[in-house]
């Protein structure tokens, strides 16, 4: 099987540690599509330049224009762009670094079962690349298992993440797809609910439902924290955007009957106390904060209100 590295690239300032960890794979990928959207291609020109020529040898490496739409309508256009070409794909943001063995590991991953993704535990790290912490809290009953790869079913990816409003798989930077499942990253929905702003665990629930998630144990990367992600900014629109992610998740899950009544309504009771102790200042989010209480409430009306208001932000944000 070959696999496919796309990457959604906007910032040049870790392209030695991107290009150092691709050269150094046990098993390369065939192929490295990058697309720049960058304001002004300030990536291109780092990753061309002469200093980064040793780095770029024996790498297959294709750099298109980004759409300069957003991060997300960059993962969409590289999507499109691949296009099929190769049975596994990874989607690797521009700040993660992956280890050695990434994608040995992940190849073998997929070699056992036919699977809908791989995902492999990731370090949470500093500027630096230094770990701060072992990583996402796995469930108990996942981090004490024996085996160090788990087949992880669908009722098992939704009762563990959406239903306790919790991602513990991480991002698509330590998550390897099956072609098959990627035209779910083009319309990022479950039960006709939109999870833009929650995309990583949104493909993966959603993909679970469409063959089982292998689960490694070993941590094959890290997830780098601060600096100018949008993971810094708490009260930017993409932090906002994965609060109000899980609720459209949690009612999609529920749609499609993977989540009961009442743990939809848990849901609902989690995430609208976490608004208000967050966001109760914010102007953009006040329609939320009325919602989230009738959604828990079960008043008439509220789930539309919702999506109408969840709509609207993202098309203002350009999700």
């Amino acid at each position: 099987m070959d696999i496919t590295t796309l990457i959604p690239a906007y910032k040049p300032k870790y392209i030695r540690e991107l290009l150092g960890c691709l050269r150094h794979q046990t098993y390369p990928s065939k192929r490295i599509l990058i697309s720049d959207d960058s304001p002004n291609g300030e990536f291109r020109q780092a990753l061309m330049s002469e200093a980064h020529q040793g780095l770029r040898q024996r790498l297959n490496i294709e750099v298109i224009e980004g759409p300069r739409q957003g991060a997300y309508a960059n993962v969409k256009h590289l999507i499109r762009q691949w296009n099929g070409s190769s049975e596994l794909v990874h989607l690797l943001f521009d700040d993660d670094v992956i280890y050695p063995e990434f994608y040995q590991r992940h190849l073998v991953t997929h070699a056992s079962a036919e699977l809908s993704c791989s995902i492999s535990r990731r370090w949470t790290a500093n500027e630096t690349g230094l770990p701060l912490v072992v990583g996402l809290p796995v469930p108990p009953q996942v981090a004490q298992h024996p085996n160090r790869l788990l087949m992880l079913d669908s009722d098992v990816v939704f009762m563990t993440t959406v239903a306790k409003c919790e991602n513990w798989f991480g991002e698509f930077s330590n998550a390897v797809l099956r072609a098959s499942s990627c035209e779910l990253l083009l319309k990022p929905e479950l039960g006709g609910v939109s999870y833009a702003g929650i995309w990583d665990l949104g493909f993966f629930v959603n993909a679970s439902l469409r063959g089982p998630i292998g689960f490694i144990q070993d941590h094959l990367g890290f997830f780098r924290v601060g600096g100018s992600g949008n993971s810094a900014d708490r009260n930017g629109p993409f932090m906002k955007g994965a609060f109000l992610g899980y609720t459209a998740l949690a009612m999609g899950a529920h749609r499609l009957g993977r989540l009961s009544r009442e743990q939809l309504l848990a849901c609902y009771r989690v995430i609208g106390p976490s608004l208000q102790l967050d966001y109760a200042e914010q102007a953009d989010m006040q329609e939320f904060l009325r919602i989230l209480p009738a959604l828990a409430r079960e008043e008439a009306g509220a789930e539309e209100r919702f999506i109408q208001a969840w709509t609207e932000f993202q098309t203002t944000h350009r999700f």
